[in-house]
């Protein structure tokens, strides 16, 4: 018997995404109850914040209310909903200091260092209590790649940075828990 999608893999009936598109509360209600707790969930993951988190949850459901006229596949709904969950932490973190490329770093991480250094992390037994010493925009890196699976040049795309700057943030990044690690 196959499993029944969760999260941001479930569906809708097309009515119910057709009303919520015609600005229906009921249908809105539906559409806010099947997808919260994966807003909620994956938001709880990239801010460490549960209340700041709910505040976010509301702004992508308002968000996601005032623009979903402009969804045309009702098959992609999830999808959406989930880019408009980043979109909108990513939005609310992002500092103007930080998107500056640091010219002095020259080493680059091909796609296999990425993940050897992803295999010791997600070994470690207390990745929380370390993920904690991480800022704001380091951790966001290291969650959407880690958890939610995100590539290096799809996190270039939703930091508005190079490649380049992703693979250098995400090495700092690890090498910052490794240096912590060994406290």
């Amino acid at each position: 018997m196959p499993m029944a999608a969760s999260g941001f893999g479930q569906s809708l009936a097309k009515d119910i995404i057709v009303g919520a598109q015609n600005g229906r509360r009921d249908c809105q209600k539906v559409l806010f109850e099947t997808f919260q707790p994966a807003v909620q969930r994956l938001l709880n993951g990239m801010c460490r914040d549960q209340e700041l988190a709910r505040d976010l949850t509301q702004d992508v459901f308002l968000q996601a209310f005032a623009k979903l006229r402009q969804l045309r596949e009702h098959d992609a709904l999830g999808g959406w909903l989930k880019q408009l969950t980043v979109n909108t932490a990513l939005s609310h973190f992002r500092k103007p200091q930080h998107l500056a490329v640091e010219p002095e770093f020259e080493e680059q991480l091909d796609a296999q260092d990425w993940l050897s250094q992803s295999d010791w992390l997600q070994q470690l037994d207390s990745v929380e209590a370390l993920l904690r010493h991480l800022d704001e925009h380091e951790y966001q890196l290291i969650w959407l790649y880690l958890v939610e699976g995100y590539q290096h040049d799809e996190l270039a795309e939703l930091f508005e940075v190079s490649a380049a700057t992703v693979r250098q943030r995400y090495h700092r990044a690890l090498k910052k828990l490794r240096e912590r690690s060994q406290v």
